[in-house]
């Protein structure tokens, strides 16, 4: 048994045991922590890292998160209980963060600078950045980023003088930020598009458990995968402006020009989600992701030069080609995770912490009711995995003797 769900839906106390009598069997382990990106849903995981920063549980020796995932972890490196609920509800729910009317008349993309500063030193909400040095002292923490030219995954470390580019290069996410992240003398996108949970990084770098706290509920059957694999935030950016659309129109009286923006972001909507769902049921998986896409295309007449100038001068960022290969590398890299998460390599043991079903917040636009909501499950899920295994997972870290 080297894989257990751990969600309020999924929680078993044989399974449990189980799992615990085999890890309490072996010797000590090299314990990872992994945190799935997710924007304003990873108000979920700041109530799961709050549950283990009120119980002092923190038995890992590498951390790894991507996007908001990272975020979320550095405050629980600093020992800031609370941070990752305050930044999700106050800074990302602020229209200096992002106000769509501004976003679809291409006044202004997401503001991941302004939020940043609210966590510098000079902000509204610092981070405690020697208390997280002290931390770091026996442990590793990276953040998951992109490179823009290649698409792969790279992790860079947190906490170090550039700590705040390496946060805006994890969290860019296409479509919604247009403004380049240079660092070394690369351009940089999300984490997420390469690496939405870096599951497979702790195990390169010789994690032997991994606990995994994700955004999504699991999937159990073929039918919940092809239902909610891949439902990230390529998804929800879409759905919620179209949600939000009407009630921004209201509010802000807005004018003929931005009505069409509105049916053209519908009809554009449409033609992605046919795209998507025919690029996530393409079974040939041994060609490569611009094939893929291209093969997409080639096929399917409606996702027309035209129809993807248009999503390009929507979203105001990128070329045709750029875009489309971020969307096949995300959803094929999306996929093949789940794979090994449920079926991890020999020597590897993994735990999924979990919402038990499909968080009531999205990616953004979220309501402070949907979001409470969210972290309260989190702090409830995390309480249990605490009462559960921290006795355990303390003993059988192989961290202690770092910090003996």
């Amino acid at each position: 048994m080297n894989y257990l769900p751990f969600s309020l839906r999924d929680f078993n106390e044989k399974s449990v045991a189980d799992f615990s009598l085999m890890l309490n069997t072996t010797s000590n382990k090299k314990i990872a922590l992994i945190v799935q990106g997710g924007g304003q849903r990873g108000i979920f995981s700041a109530g799961v890292l709050d549950s283990f920063l009120d119980h002092q549980f923190d038995p890992f020796e590498l951390y790894i998160g991507t996007s908001a995932g990272a975020l979320n972890l550095s405050s629980f490196i600093s020992r800031q209980p609370r941070f990752g609920y305050h930044f999700i509800r106050d800074v990302s729910m602020d229209d200096k963060f992002f106000n769509l009317y501004k976003y679809l008349s291409k006044q202004q993309p997401m503001n991941l600078e302004w939020a940043l500063q609210q966590v510098s030193s000079s902000g509204l909400y610092p981070l405690d950045v020697a208390t997280a040095h002290k931390t770091l002292m026996c442990r590793t923490a990276l953040a998951c980023a992109t490179r823009k030219d290649t698409l792969q995954d790279y992790y860079l470390p947190m906490y170090q003088q550039d700590w705040q580019d390496v946060l805006l290069a994890s969290c860019a996410i296409p479509l919604l930020y247009n403004q380049p992240v240079n660092m070394d003398e690369l351009q940089w996108v999300d984490g997420g598009v390469s690496a939405a949970i870096p599951v497979k990084e702790a195990w390169r770098r010789g994690a032997d458990l991994v606990v995994v706290i994700r955004t999504e509920p699991l999937e159990y059957s073929d039918t919940d995968s092809s239902d909610n694999n891949g439902r990230g935030i390529f998804d929800d950016w879409r759905e919620n402006i179209e949600i939000q659309l009407p009630y921004y129109i209201d509010k802000l009286s807005l004018n003929e020009s931005v009505d069409k923006i509105k049916n053209i972001h519908q009809e554009l909507s449409q033609r992605f989600e046919q795209w998507r769902q025919h690029y996530w049921n393409d079974e040939t998986n041994d060609s490569q992701e611009t094939g893929l896409v291209n093969k997409s295309i080639s096929k399917k007449g409606w996702f027309s030069q035209l129809n993807v100038e248009r999503l390009i001068a929507l979203t105001g960022q990128g070329t045709n080609s750029e875009i489309l290969e971020m969307l096949a590398r995300y959803h094929h890299t999306y996929r093949d995770v789940n794979d090994f998460l449920v079926n991890p390599p020999q020597g590897l043991q993994v735990i999924q912490i979990a919402p038990e079903k499909a968080l009531n917040s999205s990616a953004l636009l979220s309501s402070y009711e949907d979001l409470e909501l969210d972290y309260q499950q989190g702090k409830q899920i995390g309480e249990q995995f605490v009462t559960s295994f921290s006795q355990l997972l303390n003993q059988k870290t192989s961290l202690m003797q770092h910090l003996r």
